[in-house]
């Protein structure tokens, strides 16, 4: 079995790392943006807290995949817009994955997972860059779930009005030669 990527179809490395961080990151996008708007208290706490501890549990998968697909060539998508959009999708991953700890640490916290393991502070609390932290990675979520939105809705335009199997290559099934997505 291949692991890598071909020009026909994702490898199920590719696959897993997409799928994975998929559900990862649209968890932590709704949480994110649910206790975004709530007043400070018990309840906003514990969906800030678990925000921060399925962060932590993403973050070596979301690396993993960062690290994966810079070494890992994709199959090209067809057109510029989708090129540019994955790759924005990316650099929002990483800016998201570097921002969040640091904003947590920035606030002269660990970061708590579960109760079980605390990752302490390499920093002292710095309330500066901990706000201008706090901004970017609300930003950067904000046009991560733009993003995220514009991908599903081209997937399924892909699958439902253009029926050119696009979707396919995520799933395993190669397109055939000849025959790309448009």
């Amino acid at each position: 079995m291949k692991l890598t990527d071909t020009p026909e179809a994702y490898g199920p490395v590719s696959r897993i790392n997409h799928w994975a961080g998929a559900a990862l990151i649209l968890a932590l996008l709704g949480i994110g943006l649910y206790f975004h708007e709530m007043p400070r208290g018990d309840t906003r706490l514990f969906w800030l807290k678990l925000h921060v501890a399925l962060g932590a549990l993403a973050f070596p998968l979301l690396a993993f995949r960062l690290a994966w697909r810079a070494a890992t060539p994709a199959p090209p998508p067809p057109r510029a817009l989708a090129r540019h959009t994955h790759r924005l999708l990316l650099a929002l991953i990483a800016v998201l994955i570097l921002s969040g700890p640091l904003t947590v640490w920035s606030g002269g916290r660990a970061i708590d997972m579960f109760g079980v393991v605390a990752l302490p502070s390499p920093m002292g609390k710095a309330e500066g860059l901990h706000a201008l932290l706090e901004k970017i990675h609300a930003a950067a979520s904000r046009l991560l779930l733009v993003l995220v939105a514009l991908h599903v809705a081209a997937a399924l335009k892909h699958a439902l009005i253009d029926r050119d199997d696009a979707l396919g290559r995520m799933l395993g099934r190669p397109q055939a030669r000849g025959r790309r997505a448009s």
